[in-house]
């Protein structure tokens, strides 16, 4: 009898134990999906977006969800252009830093969300992201140039999103001021410029400083011809669309960039204004490739404050 109910107590334990293995639920191992806030197509900002030199902040809107709930959100900008070098400018600019953190115990009451939260809007005047004016994040002026900014989410087991797989959010912007570097080109037709195969690129216009009182010289110029790239991030593959390791059919710089560690070529011809049919001439000049239909001209210039310009400018091929 002692036996027997040795044998049964093992059984009922066993049987026990495996009931209660068998209605754990399983273990969570997604991340946070993050997608565009409510009543909108995209997240904001999107990739590729350009500020004119008279905006002075971004809205933020976005959406985070997760079935076990939401743990924190870590929204970020960054400068991307100082990623080669440890440049220090002699002067009072200063990069739009930003990262901010969402969570349940958040100070800030516009980055707080109920704790167990399983899905958050971000689509508030709150939220928004100021580099100039009253409610500017900055003491000094921002400095001009490209941002890269991005979104992460962990949920309340720690699972959290990543830019490898796509599930982070990461997007470059371009934030333009009155002071950084003017590039002007004055012969597109319908937008475009009009090029020739086997023949030189004719690009007219001019790079130059303006006349605002923070403008400096120039001090570095980079020109580039490219496979066409569309920028901006909307639809359903566009979440993390961004270039990388473009070829270039044509690549030339002159003067010395302070951010990218190899950025510099011959002396430029004129600090204050540069004819870009007079440098885009000669041995320097951009031969139109064959075997292609639409390329995409770049041209970059900064100055000496560190403050930089990009322009995309859409090659039509005869």
């Amino acid at each position: 009898m002692k036996k027997n109910g040795i044998l049964l107590f093992a059984f009922a334990s066993t049987f026990f134990l495996a009931c209660g293995t068998g209605d754990e639920p399983p273990q969570d191992l997604e991340a946070p999906v993050i997608d565009h806030a409510d009543g909108h197509d995209y997240i904001e900002p999107e990739n590729g977006e350009i500020f004119s030199e008279t905006a002075d902040h971004t809205h933020i809107r976005f959406s985070v969800e997760d079935a076990s709930g939401i743990g924190q959100v870590r929204v970020n900008i960054h400068a991307n252009f100082d990623g080669h070098s440890h440049a220090r400018m002699k002067n009072d600019f200063v990069r739009l830093d930003v990262n901010d953190i969402y969570s349940p115990e958040a100070s800030n009451p516009d980055f707080r969300f109920p704790e167990g939260s399983t899905r958050i809007n971000i689509d508030g005047t709150g939220t928004d992201i100021y580099w100039t004016g009253a409610n500017s994040r900055l003491s000094d002026p921002v400095i001009a140039g490209s941002y890269d900014f991005s979104i992460e989410a962990t949920d309340v087991h720690g699972n959290q999103t990543g830019f490898a797989d796509g599930s982070s959010y990461l997007a470059t912007i371009q934030i333009r001021t009155p002071y950084a570097p003017a590039i002007d080109v004055t012969n597109l037709h319908d937008d475009e410029l009009e090029g020739a195969a086997g023949s030189p690129l004719d690009v007219q216009g001019t790079v130059s400083k303006t006349d605002h009182t923070l403008s400096a010289p120039i001090a570095f110029l980079w020109v580039r011809l490219m496979e066409e790239h569309e920028d901006h991030g909307g639809g359903d593959d566009g979440h993390n669309h961004r270039i990388a390791d473009e070829e270039y059919f044509y690549e030339k710089m002159w003067g010395t960039s302070a951010w990218l560690e190899e950025g510099s070529g011959p002396d430029l011809p004129h600090n204050e204004m540069i004819d870009l049919s007079k440098v885009l001439t000669g041995d320097d000049a951009i031969m139109v490739p064959s075997g292609e239909d639409h390329l995409d001209l770049v041209i970059l210039a900064e100055d000496t404050n560190g403050n930089t310009t990009e322009m995309k400018f859409t090659v039509h091929i005869e």
